[in-house]
């Protein structure tokens, strides 16, 4: 997928159809919980929704202490549609390829655990860090087991068929979900705009996972490839980083706002990966497409890269 146009630093894209591969789909702990950073307030300003998508335009919100991560939730993991299990199918196959004992981050991950589901099994320990306090705060009910937690047991149980080959039980259901919650070591912030953007202690990981992050904490291109590069500086050289994001978005809705996207597509995608350090031959791009009329993006991208 040869490309003659320039980057946003006006210099020429790279070739990249001989430097990564794109195909589509159908589709008891101690928590390291310290908030101390400010809410970061971004001036969203008139967001644009393409009519083509045939979806009401919502007021934008003003701040990102107007994330609600229960709308959030039931916004877009209520039930396992099309897109939630080719999440749940490419995760499972990302993690075949880890070596065990891992160290892993989740960047950016918001109020989910999905991410982790499949993780559980192949890594040591697992560090999640989200910009919100209340992302954070919706995780922790559901570590601590408390009855107003999001129910995850669908997606564990669509996750370990997926591994397995077969239906699973409730009890593999019960024991995959304390093996995520032993894997948790650590809750705390992070900020993509820093260098580095993690508050509190930083270390290097064998693999970075974030989904819907870079691309959806802003509508500006060249502050998504600094959130890119920020982010792929935690990983340590020869580390993996997986990666999901909204494909041909502006914006997204949560409830009755809508938050700020940055519309890309698979090359943008590609080349976001390389000048943020990873190897091109490395790069695989899964594509699937919106599984509801609703949305206000094209679909999902899902990316595997290693890190120079």
């Amino acid at each position: 997928m040869g490309v003659n146009r320039a980057d946003d630093r006006g210099g020429p894209l790279p070739d990249l159809k001989k430097g990564w591969n794109m195909h589509s789909e159908v589709i008891s702990r101690s928590f390291d919980y310290t908030i101390s950073q400010p809410m970061w307030v971004h001036p969203l300003g008139e967001t644009t929704v393409r009519e083509s998508f045939g979806v009401p335009v919502l007021p934008p919100a003003q701040d990102w202490q107007e994330f609600n991560p229960r709308a959030y939730l039931q916004e877009y993991y209520s039930d396992l549609g099309g897109e939630n299990s080719a999440l749940l199918r490419f995760f499972v196959d990302a993690y075949k390829v880890i070596p065990h004992n891992s160290s892993l981050l989740d960047f950016g991950g918001g109020p989910t655990i999905y991410p982790l589901i499949g993780a559980a099994n192949k890594v040591k320990e697992i560090h999640l860090y989200d910009y919100l306090q209340a992302n954070l705060t919706e995780v922790l009910q559901w570590l601590r087991r408390k009855k107003v937690a999001f129910n995850w047991q669908p997606f564990v149980s669509a996750t370990l068929e997926l591994e397995k080959g077969r239906p699973c039980t409730p009890s593999d259901v019960a024991e995959r979900e304390e093996q995520i919650r032993k894997r948790i070591t650590r809750l705390s912030r992070c900020d993509a705009r820093l260098d580095p953007p993690l508050h509190g202690p930083v270390q290097k990981y064998d693999v970075v996972v974030s989904n819907f992050c870079a691309e959806s904490a802003t509508d500006d291109r060249q502050q998504w490839r600094t959130f890119m590069r920020n982010i792929t500086s935690l990983l340590r050289p020869g580390g993996k980083f997986i990666i999901s994001a909204l494909k041909g978005a502006h914006s997204y809705s949560v409830g009755h706002k809508i938050f700020p996207a940055v519309s890309i597509n698979e090359t943008d995608l590609a080349w976001g990966l390389i000048t943020a350090g990873c190897k091109p031959e490395s790069i695989d791009i899964r594509s699937v497409p919106a599984d509801r009329p609703s949305r206000y993006y094209e679909g999902l991208m899902l990316a595997v890269a290693e890190k120079r």
